[in-house]
């Protein structure tokens, strides 16, 4: 209660509840969006800041994107990086086929920043083992959804990109952006929150 209080969520609650009810999913969605581009913009900014190109692929995607399958009267937003089949129609339009590692014909866009999480939290530094020969077997143990266990194996390439992930010993340091953001912007997307529900609730003529 002490931490809701110092951010001053009670009050916006209270406040929140004053709305009709027909008004308030249009005023949450206002409030949420309102907070969320305070973070985004942060998210940006921090990205820039850690040597990322304002005008990259990887900055111009920093998004919030509406939860479609949120619970009955919850307005959720997700903070993250468009990238893949969740680019805009304008970024897929330059795309062109081509043939994964496992041999299947897959779709590939210019400027697809794919990478953003290995920028996020860091990753493994993994090189070709050219050469690399032979495969190497694996046994797994699943449970299947009537909680029935099973085991099988699977044979990996010792020049897969799994194996050599696996056996990488060097590493990237991470350069976050989405978490500091998080952290960084709370303050200043909870006011605009507040701020966008002031001038709904003075709209509404509520005190």
């Amino acid at each position: 209660m002490a931490d809701k209080d110092i951010l001053g969520i009670g009050d916006m609650k209270a406040n929140f509840a004053k709305l009709r009810d027909e008004v308030r999913n249009r005023t949450s969605r206002r409030m949420v969006v309102a907070g969320g581009n305070v973070l985004k913009r942060k998210a940006k900014q921090i990205a820039q800041a850690n040597g990322s190109v304002r005008t990259g692929a990887m900055v111009k995607n920093i998004a919030i994107k509406r939860e479609a399958q949120a619970g009955d009267g919850t307005t959720q937003y997700h903070l993250g990086v468009r990238h893949g089949r969740n680019l805009t129609a304008k970024a897929k339009k330059n795309s062109k086929l081509a043939v994964a590692s496992t041999g299947r014909i897959v779709k590939r866009y210019a400027d697809d920043p794919y990478y953003w999480r290995f920028v996020e939290f860091g990753h493994n530094v993994v090189s070709r083992k050219t050469g690399e020969t032979g495969n190497t077997e694996i046994t797994y143990t699943r449970k299947s959804r009537s909680g029935k266990v099973f085991t099988y194996t699977r044979k990996r390439s010792n020049d897969s990109l799994r194996a050599r992930r696996t056996s990488a010993t060097g590493t990237v340091a991470a350069k976050p952006f989405i978490g500091p953001a998080l952290e960084q912007g709370r303050a200043e997307a909870l006011e605009v929150m507040n701020d966008r529900l002031q001038a709904d609730l003075a709209k509404a003529g509520k005190p």
